[in-house]
């Protein structure tokens, strides 16, 4: 299936494409062709988009926010830990936790894993 054309023209007599493809939108595209689709994988890369937006958005504040700088811990493998890599380490573990796919996680700044609430999955 074709998008149709659409074009915004800027200022600066610059296109800009109103109908662009977005993450979700292909995601969701893509989904819609395998009629056995759960829609599990979906949620899930939803989820890590959203983190990651997150994460985005709280670096572009890093410096109002106070969040440079060492943290004050060290992780599993002996390395000084950043405030940005705690707060990357919470988002990706909250927004992956509640997304009702995931059971079990691991990451470098936790020694063990994190078993996810039966009321989160499914």
């Amino acid at each position: 299936m074709e998008r149709p054309q659409s074009a915004f023209v800027t200022s600066k007599s610059e296109p800009f494409d109103s109908n662009c493809m977005t993450l979700t939108r292909f995601v969701l595209q893509e989904q819609k062709k395998f009629a056995s689709a759960t829609g599990d994988l979906s949620q899930l890369l939803n989820s890590i988009q959203t983190a990651v937006k997150a994460v985005s958005s709280a670096v572009r504040k890093a410096g109002i926010a106070k969040l440079h700088g060492i943290s004050g811990d060290t992780n599993v493998q002996g390395e000084e830990v950043k405030k940005l890599d705690v707060l990357s380490n919470e988002l990706f573990v909250n927004m992956l936790s509640s997304s009702f796919t995931t059971c079990l996680l691991v990451s470098e700044e936790n020694e063990t894993y994190i078993e996810v609430s039966s009321i989160f999955f499914s």
